[in-house]
């Protein structure tokens, strides 16, 4: 088996590109306010230099949004189905930035 280490450029691509996946999922559950802070966010982990504190900054609004005021931590959890449905998938694209934001922590 090969392990291939992701960079944290590929990372913070990869963030950026589930956040905004995530967006019109969290719109769709009127989380206007979280939506804005994410995309925010990830219009400044896109331009930020690596590293940098503005970029740090935004990771860590990412985060925030699941751990604090947003409380978008709920919509991670799984649910008990054997449907794939519109929940899963939020639950699915919701852990997949909060991962990718904590790994660029």
């Amino acid at each position: 088996m090969t392990v291939i280490k992701r960079s944290r450029a590929n990372t913070s691509q990869d963030l950026a590109a589930a956040i905004e996946k995530l967006c019109p999922m969290l719109e769709s559950q009127k989380e206007f306010d979280a939506v804005k802070d994410l995309r925010a966010a990830s219009e400044t982990i896109k331009n930020a230099a690596e590293g940098s504190k503005e970029h740090k900054s935004a990771v860590d609004t990412v985060i925030d949004a699941f751990e604090g005021d947003h409380e978008l931590m709920a919509y991670t959890h799984q649910r008990d189905t054997d449907q794939w449905t519109e929940v899963e998938e939020l639950s699915h694209q919701s852990s997949r930035v909060l991962n990718l934001a904590r790994r660029l922590r």
